[in-house]
């Protein structure tokens, strides 16, 4: 009798294990099931920077010199990436400038020949990128992007005199390639004049976009 008590609780056993085993292992795959559902993961084609340290291009846009009204700005630059967040940039632009409103209300009195209105600037600045990011377009291709901020000391010629100049400025790089950037850039050109018989400090605002290489 005793056997066979024995050996129903032995099968008992057997029975309640097996059933314990079900059990877990559908709980697994439950907790499974909810913890990594079955997503479908896009695919992204991110742009890689190159690796290379220098960098060339062109720029176009407009400057604002003060009392002369906006006009046309074209120049060039070259950079030298000294590390990831700093780089050494050297610029040369051209412009010519309009009249005053003092010339345009008066009638035949010129301030400045018309070889005097022609301007040209050149600087070594130093720049700082900073909140490197994205920009994406559509759903599997993203660009790279970083700010900048940049400041430096040149030269602006125009009326026969050459200014000392400082500039302080930022802008934004966009790269499609790992060898182009489309950057655009905000540059303030301080300088002092005295054209109008008083020296004066004047604040000469910049708006570019340019396209730069690297190599």
């Amino acid at each position: 009798m005793a056997t066979r008590n024995n050996g129903f609780l032995l099968g008992l056993a057997i029975v309640a294990t097996a059933i314990s085993s079900v059990s877990y292992a559908q709980d697994d795959d439950v907790l499974e099931a909810i913890i990594t559902p079955d997503l479908e993961r896009r695919e992204i084609k991110e742009s890689d920077l190159d690796a290379e340290d220098f960098e060339v291009g062109l720029y176009f846009g407009v400057i604002n010199i003060e009392d002369f009204g906006s006009n046309d700005v074209v120049g060039v630059r070259f950079a030298y990436h000294v590390s990831e967040d700093f780089f050494i940039e050297a610029a040369y632009a051209e412009s010519s400038l309009s009249e005053t409103s003092f010339e345009r209300l008066s009638g035949d009195i010129q301030l400045l020949t018309d070889d005097q209105r022609d301007v040209t600037y050149y600087n070594l600045s130093v720049g700082y990128n900073f909140l490197p990011g994205e920009v994406f377009l559509g759903s599997k291709r993203a660009l790279n992007t970083n700010f900048y901020l940049i400041a430096g000391i040149g030269s602006t010629e125009f009326a026969d005199e050459e200014q000392f100049t400082y500039n302080v400025g930022a802008g934004l790089n966009v790269f499609p390639t790992d060898w182009l950037s489309i950057r655009l850039d905000f540059r303030d050109y301080i300088f002092e004049h005295d054209i109008f018989g008083e020296t004066v400090s004047t604040n000469n605002l910049e708006a570019t976009l340019g396209f730069n290489i690297y190599f």
